[in-house]
């Protein structure tokens, strides 16, 4: 398992602990976060705020969302990668559908009928995780059994419940794509040093199969190519409409890139990342994964797929100073400054 799946799973396991278990956390005999609605009361760390003096918070959640800013603008998108709830629970259901799958005929009939009742059961606890950060959970969990939940509890469970079932089961991914506004706003957050996904054009191109054996191009006299020659072979393959049928390579003038598919095969999103990075890959590096795995079969160097930055494919000079990491840097210090006031004036 590459550091990267360990983080990975690292992250999944602490976002999911976090969320599942906040409600249950208890800081003298009161909740650590809870949004008592009928008291007009929010419980936070020891804190005891009414509704109408929550701007603390607002201002922390605006810390919040300037950090993730400063994070995006420094490393790319780390938090869709990694920390997403969409992504966690992705990953999670991808999970538990590796582990039910069982082998012989009687495993064919068990294991979708078991992997849906573990996801439903996943999703009903989600649920009722989500209300426990409004009512007490410990009281919900007690009323489960009598069915004494009233009917608001009752209809927010299942309603949490049933988004989050069909939400991972039918949707995953193509909420990244079409519903989530993040992937529309990095132009704004991120700048020519802000690393990516990228394909390396100049080691892949052109790319094509060839008999097994070869050398990479790292290892041969035709070497990388320049990029404006590496952009036209892109362009080609990426259009072949207009740019008609793709000359015939030797193997000896071929790049490193087999065209095997594997790397769009791999994308969640069905993206192919060799025609060229877009705002709708998250960044989960699974092409990078399938790439690495194609390159030691065939035994070139890995890395034709790697996360970096434009400045650096184009082999610009580092600058001292980059304005849009200062910016929500102090964004960031200033909203902190303002929530940590807050919460001691409100203590």
């Amino acid at each position: 398992m590459s550091r990267r799946h360990v983080m990975q799973w690292l992250m999944l396991a602490a976002m999911l602990g976090l969320f599942y278990g906040l409600p249950w956390l208890r800081w003298h005999d009161t909740a650590v976060l809870l949004f008592d609605i009928q008291a007009r009361h929010i419980h936070f760390f020891g804190l005891d705020l009414r509704t109408d003096a929550i701007l603390p918070l607002l201002w922390l959640a605006l810390a919040a969302l300037g950090a993730l800013c400063l994070v995006t603008s420094l490393y790319g998108r780390l938090w869709c990668a990694y920390a997403c709830p969409q992504t966690v629970l992705t990953r999670l259901h991808r999970a538990l559908r590796r582990i039910t799958t069982l082998n012989g005929l009687a495993g064919e009939r068990i294991e979708p009928v078991l992997r849906h009742a573990l996801w439903a059961a996943t999703a009903l606890w989600t649920g009722i995780t989500f209300v426990g950060y409004f009512s007490p959970v410990r009281g919900l969990v007690a009323a489960l059994p009598a069915f004494a939940l009233d009917g608001w509890e009752t209809f927010w469970i299942a309603f949490y419940a049933l988004a989050t079932w069909a939400n991972v089961l039918f949707l995953h991914e193509q909420v990244c794509t079409y519903l989530c506004p993040y992937s529309r706003v990095q132009p704004w957050l991120t700048d020519a040093f802000t690393p990516s996904v990228h394909y390396d054009a100049r080691r892949g191109e052109p790319r094509g199969a060839r008999t097994a054996g070869g050398s990479s191009v790292l290892q041969r006299a035709r070497g990388l190519l320049d990029p404006v020659t590496a952009r036209d072979y892109v362009f080609r393959a990426a259009h072949p409409a207009s740019a008609g049928p793709p000359p015939t390579f030797s193997d000896a003038h071929l790049g490193d890139c087999t065209d095997c598919g594997a790397c769009v095969r791999a994308c969640p999103v069905g993206l192919d990342i060799r025609n060229g990075h877009t705002d709708a890959c998250i960044g989960c590096n699974a092409c990078t994964d399938a790439c690495d795995d194609t390159m030691v079969r065939n035994g070139f160097p890995t890395g034709l797929i790697l996360r970096t930055s434009p400045a650096r494919i184009e082999q610009r000079p580092p600058v001292a100073f980059r304005v849009r990491p200062l910016l929500f840097g102090a964004l960031t210090l200033l909203f902190l400054a303002l929530a940590i006031a807050g919460l001691v004036a409100a203590n």
